[in-house]
């Protein structure tokens, strides 16, 4: 009976062991079930924590390349605002010149027109002084003639009068309009006149005309036909000249490297700024100068400037046909001034006037003359000595 009964309570722990162990299996399956889990939740959040990281860190280096070009591009604004504020204050400083430049020349154009105005009444005074002249020659020649039909051709007196009227013209057409060349040929006439008398007692007064006469076939000759269309020329040629300014230097081209292309997978912030900067770069082009900025002229005072040129020149030949040398040099002067300070001195045209300009500043419009009244103080002297002689019209 003991011994039945320990196996039966054998068999029952033995039953019971079996039943734990079939309990614990279940239990291990689910504990490695929920470790599994835990494991997948805890891991995406970690996943999505380094994105976030490296979406922060890329956004950043984006801002900062952002920032350092749009610093770049602020400071290029900042120096063309600076360009364009000192072009601004330059060309009002050229307006208030021009201005003042409008002003002189307005009145230059008024003493221009009075000088032109003077000039006129002066050459209607000189033909009308000219024709009275001849007229007067005339009736001297017609009345001589008439004297010398009464008289015979051997009066001394008679001829010697007419030589020194002759002398008289010489004299008046060197001072009054420095005519040298009809002042020679009054000389010769009144010589030739001496010489026929057969008188010796005038060789003292022909020698003195054969000194004058020499002494103005020494001075030089001006050609005031020519140099007065050399003036006129230049101002037709103004309107062809360039200002300068007008036409900026082209600037080189920048030697920029082919960039590589990009695969779509390589775009990123960084690549799209760059890409931005590289067009704004190619819409703003800068041009440097070899000069210091000039302000462009408007085309109002362009039309000014060319006046004023011209009309420099147009008083330096009113004052060549005036014989006015301080006017002349004073207007070529001016007119020199204003060639290098508003034309282009590249140009060809410019160098050219400016070549015209510097040759024609070194004419003598009003070259010094001899005197050449001696010679008619001369006969005069020995006209009295006659006519104080018992006799002396014979």
């Amino acid at each position: 009976m003991t011994k039945r009964h320990d196996d039966a309570a054998g068999k029952d722990n033995a039953e019971e062991v079996d039943f734990s162990a079939v309990d614990a299996e279940p239990q291990e399956q689910e504990t490695v079930i929920e470790a599994r889990v835990v494991r997948e939740r805890t891991g995406l959040p970690r996943i999505a924590l380094v994105m976030a990281l490296l979406a922060f860190a890329g956004g950043g280096i984006g801002l900062v390349v952002g920032y350092q070009q749009l610093r770049g591009v602020r400071d290029a604004l900042a120096r063309m605002d600076q360009v364009v504020r000192q072009a601004g204050e330059r060309q009002g400083r050229l307006a208030a010149q021009l201005q003042r430049m409008e002003q002189q020349l307005a009145e230059q154009k008024r003493q221009g027109e009075a000088r032109n105005q003077a000039l006129a009444d002066q050459q209607k005074e000189l033909r009308q002084e000219r024709d009275r002249l001849r007229l007067q020659a005339e009736e001297v020649r017609s009345a001589l003639d008439s004297v010398h039909q009464r008289i015979g051709r051997s009066s001394t007196q008679w001829m010697a009068a007419e030589a020194g009227y002759l002398m008289q013209v010489a004299n008046n057409r060197l001072r009054l309009a420095a005519d040298v060349d009809t002042a020679i040929a009054a000389l010769q006439a009144a010589d030739a006149r001496l010489r026929d008398t057969g008188d010796p007692s005038w060789v003292g007064v022909r020698e003195i005309l054969a000194a004058e006469i020499a002494r103005l076939k020494g001075v030089g000759r001006l050609d005031l036909a020519g140099l007065s269309a050399r003036l006129s020329g230049l101002a037709a040629q103004v309107e062809s000249l360039k200002l300068a300014g007008t036409e900026p230097a082209a600037a080189e081209p920048a030697q920029q490297a082919p960039a590589a292309p990009r695969e779509e997978r390589e775009r990123s912030w960084k690549s799209l700024l760059e890409d931005g900067w590289e067009g704004f770069k190619s819409i703003m082009v800068i041009r440097h100068h070899g000069r210091p900025v000039q302000a462009m002229l408007p085309p109002e005072q362009q039309y000014f400037v060319y006046q004023n040129l011209r009309l420099q020149l147009e008083a330096a030949r009113t004052a060549l046909l005036q014989r006015d040398q301080t006017l002349y040099d004073t207007s070529l002067e001016t007119a020199r001034q204003w060639l290098d300070e508003f034309f282009d001195p590249d140009d060809g045209a410019t160098r050219s006037m400016k070549q015209a300009i510097d040759g024609l500043r070194k004419v003598q419009v009003r070259p010094p003359l001899p005197d050449i009244s001696r010679s008619l103080v001369a006969l005069q002297e020995r006209l009295k000595q006659l006519g104080s002689q018992p006799g002396g019209g014979a």
